[in-house]
């Protein structure tokens, strides 16, 4: 009896990631209803997009996850722009800098104690 209840909700299981995967396939539409006139924080935003449509808008994602529309033509969300695409360049340019000398020869000194 046991056995047929852990293979139940094993089953059942299984089924809600799967059915959770075929969910997140669907790419979700943001739209602003309306703009948010108030400068955000630049610490606080992770990310944007630029959003053309019927009310054109920069939607800020917040670390939190908060979407925040605001207009693309304020001056505070051009600077924000410009200084989330220069922590973002940063960011990938500290991941595609190869290791200085001195970290080379502790790694090969590690790999030859080791």
């Amino acid at each position: 009896m046991r056995l047929l209840l852990l293979t139940f909700l094993g089953a059942c299981c299984l089924t809600m990631w799967t059915v959770e995967g075929v969910g997140t396939e669907v790419l979700e539409e943001s739209f602003c209803v309306s703009l948010t006139s108030q400068p955000l924080p630049v610490q606080r935003i992770k990310t944007y997009t630029i959003r053309e449509g019927i009310l054109k808008a920069v939607i800020f994602v917040t670390r939190r996850g908060l979407k925040i529309c605001a207009d693309p033509h304020a001056k505070w969300v051009k600077a924000a722009i410009k200084t989330v695409d220069r922590r973002s360049r940063t960011t990938k340019n500290m991941s595609e800098t190869s290791p200085t000398r001195a970290q080379r020869s502790t790694s090969t000194a590690m790999t030859l104690s080791g």
